[in-house]
């Protein structure tokens, strides 16, 4: 993984070889990369990635064959099967994983693009690629293959046409490639790491805590899982960017969103944008009315709920976030205005991520109770500390990467740019100083070494 001590050397070896590579071969390349990727990580996955390509770019080309006026019926059956096969595939895995049967990696993330890229040849938006080699690469180009992001075939797709073209020395590529690295790495290594050491203490045994460390719990892991999936998203555009290949921005600022609207135009934005394209306006979105708009609503968040995973948690989590958004389509449509809508949002999702990160719907409703009941024990601090095995230099590193990663936030909030992209825009002297303040802390205040384990990236296991 990119946290891996092999991920950056193999990641320069990648580059090395691709810019060395004639451009015609250079797909061909990238597809034997990311499969020996694949194979690195989980060789079972690899053979499951190559029959889910195979399957579903023979089945694209099948549907594309097929008239749309003197075969319409024939045309429709070969997609709703071949989508039918996808979807089965995806909860075969989902229900096996009772049975101590792990998914294999990257399978919600590729498979979503799959069914994608077979609705819309079906539909005729877009023909059938020819090229197998292109398609393989857009399922499983390594950046992207373990948590996306979940990318449209033609956005993808349209750039492997001018690799060729791509040079190495290109200085304003690079210098943004660098920046969405290290911003995610800092985001992943110095936050994410380091709250999931005292997250996971807190989740495991609520019962051993006051209200105020429970409450302190929800909000951190609310942070954890944005540096986290950010972190990692950012390092996937990065890592793309040095072969000339643009990804699709995942996260922008989420947790500054007014309301929950806006939070999920925000947040995990491909997973967003597929849901909203393959499943709400065939569903009839907002064309039929406000009730059938709710309806959709809780039935799209319920998929979400359950495409995360297997368990009552899962789906009480997307069934809040379901909830949030009637509420919110309620409001605005009755133009009813809630003030401190962002603090609502903030708190609002921090508790529904109490049901996403506990093991169980009953470890869930514990930690909530226990949250609510256990009053507050200031006189124990010094106990809880010890328990937690943190200190004060500890809460101050925290406290400070935290603030940092909410002004920058902030200001991309307010110039609606990421920030990686933003510091493109000043000189070259302060974008140097930004990159070297970001090694810095990285090498300082990073969780890694020797006896240390990464915290393997939170939504690999979706």
């Amino acid at each position: 993984m990119f946290t891996s001590p092999y991920y950056i050397p193999f990641l320069a070896v990648s580059v090395i070889l691709y810019f060395l590579m004639p451009g015609k071969y250079r797909a061909v390349l990238l597809l034997m990369l990311s499969y020996l990727f694949c194979a690195a990580l989980n060789i079972n996955s690899l053979w499951v990635l190559i029959l889910v390509s195979l399957f579903t770019y023979f089945a694209a080309r099948w549907i594309s064959k097929t008239d749309p006026v003197k075969n319409k019926a024939k045309r429709k059956i070969s997609a709703v099967l071949s989508v039918l096969v996808c979807v089965s595939i995806l909860a075969a895995y989902k229900f096996l994983t009772h049975f101590q049967v792990s998914i294999p990696i990257g399978l919600s993330f590729y498979l979503f693009q799959a069914i994608g890229y077979l609705v819309d040849v079906y539909k005729g938006n877009y023909s059938a690629r020819i090229s197998f080699v292109n398609y393989g690469l857009y399922l499983a180009f390594f950046p992207k293959f373990i948590s996306g992001p979940i990318e449209h075939e033609h956005t993808f797709m349209d750039q492997l046409q001018n690799l060729d073209k791509v040079r190495f020395w290109n200085r304003g590529r690079l210098s943004t490639a660098a920046a969405y690295m290290l911003s995610g790495y800092f985001m992943k290594m110095v936050i994410a790491d380091r709250l999931a050491i005292i997250v996971t203490r807190l989740f495991d045994a609520p019962v051993s805590y006051d209200s105020f460390w429970l409450v302190l719990g929800a909000l951190f892991y609310t942070i954890q899982i944005y540096c986290d999936f950010a972190g990692y998203s950012f390092i996937a555009i990065g890592s793309s960017r040095l072969f000339g290949i643009d990804l699709s921005i995942n996260f922008f600022a989420p947790y500054y969103s007014e309301n929950i609207t806006e939070f999920w135009r925000r947040w995990h934005i491909s997973l967003s944008t597929w849901l909203r394209d393959y499943l709400y306006i065939p569903l009839g979105g907002n064309r039929k009315g406000l009730f059938r708009k709710c309806l959709y609503t809780m039935i799209v968040f319920a998929v979400c709920g359950i495409w995360h995973g297997v368990g009552f948690s899962f789906l009480v989590w997307g069934l809040l976030h379901g909830i949030y958004s009637v509420l919110d389509t309620l409001f605005r449509t009755n133009k009813i205005k809630i003030p401190f809508g962002r603090v609502i949002t903030f708190l609002e999702v921090s508790f529904a991520w109490i049901f996403f990160k506990a093991s169980s719907l009953r470890s869930a409703l514990s930690y909530i109770w226990n949250m609510l009941t256990s009053g507050f024990r200031f006189s124990e601090y010094s106990v809880i500390l010890d328990n937690l095995n943190i200190g004060e230099i500890e809460i101050a590193i925290i406290m400070i990467s935290i603030l940092l990663m909410t002004v920058s936030d902030m200001i991309s909030y307010r110039k609606n740019e990421p920030f990686p992209e933003l510091i493109q825009h000043l000189p070259a002297s302060g974008r140097y100083l930004v990159f070297y303040m970001l090694i810095i802390l990285l090498f300082i205040f990073g969780i890694y070494g020797p006896e240390y384990h990464s915290e393997q990236f939170i939504y690999m296991q979706f």
